[in-house]
C-alpha cells in the first residue's frame, strides 16, 4: 500500500454517537474494546485533529421525551422492541457527549434521527462550506452509525477513513467482520496511532 497522508484542510473528524447512555450507561454492550478504551483513543485523535486545524464535527442522537421520533421496530419484531433500546432523551445527561470528548463552541453538533447522519441532519451543509472531501469516522456503534455514515459518504464520493480502535459494537464478531471484511472495500481502516501519524 502506498504511504497515506491526510490533509487537515479538507478533512473532518466525525465523533459519532459517543454519548453517555451508549458508552458509559452500562445498558449497551461495548465490544471488543471497552467504552473507556474507545474514549481514550478518540481523545488522542481529537487532540491531534484540533492541533492540526482539522474540522471536528459531532454527531448525536436526540429523542423527544415521548419518543414519537424514535424508529419503528424492525419488520417482524414485536411492537415492544421500539421501547427496549436507549432513550437518549434530548436535554438529559444520557444524551450528552461524554465529558472526555466534549465539543467546543466552534464545533458543529449535528443532531440526527436515523442511523446515518446523512439522512436527517444538516451535516452536508457543514461539509460543503468547510470544503471537506475526506472523512475520519469514529463512533458507537460499528454496525450502526459508523457503517451507515460510511456507506452514505462513499455514495456521495467522500474519501473515508475508519478508525478501528475508536469504534465498538455489540459483539466482537460484528466489529471484526466490519473492520476486516466490509469496511476495507470502502475505506482505509486504520488504528488511531496510524491515523495520527498520517495527518500532515
Amino acid at each position: 500500500m502506498p504511504e497515506i497522508t491526510i490533509d487537515p484542510t479538507n478533512t473532518a473528524l466525525l465523533i459519532q454517537d459517543m454519548q453517555n447512555e451508549l458508552i458509559k450507561g452500562g445498558g449497551m454492550p461495548v465490544q471488543p474494546l471497552s467504552g473507556s478504551e474507545i474514549i481514550a483513543n478518540s481523545a488522542r485523535l481529537l487532540e491531534k485533529a484540533r492541533s492540526s486545524g482539522m474540522a471536528v464535527i459531532f454527531v448525536v442522537v436526540n429523542r423527544r421525551p415521548d419518543r414519537r421520533d424514535a424508529p419503528r421496530p424492525p419488520f417482524g419484531a414485536p411492537a415492544t422492541a421500539a421501547d427496549s433500546g436507549p432513550r437518549l432523551t434530548a436535554g438529559t445527561h444520557d444524551a450528552d457527549v461524554v465529558e472526555e470528548l466534549s465539543p467546543r463552541p466552534e464545533d458543529p453538533v449535528v443532531i440526527k434521527h436515523t442511523t446515518s447522519p446523512f439522512n436527517t441532519s444538516d451535516i452536508e451543509v457543514y461539509l460543503r462550506r468547510f470544503g471537506i472531501t475526506t472523512l475520519i469516522l469514529t463512533g458507537y456503534s460499528t454496525t450502526g452509525v459508523v457503517e451507515g455514515s460510511l456507506r452514505d459518504a462513499r455514495d456521495k464520493d467522500y474519501d473515508c477513513i475508519v478508525v478501528r480502535d475508536c469504534c465498538a459494537a455489540g459483539t466482537p464478531t460484528e466489529h471484526d467482520v466490519c473492520m476486516d471484511i466490509i469496511f476495507p472495500r470502502m475505506a482505509w481502516v486504520a488504528t488511531a496511532d496510524e491515523v495520527i501519524a498520517a495527518i500532515v
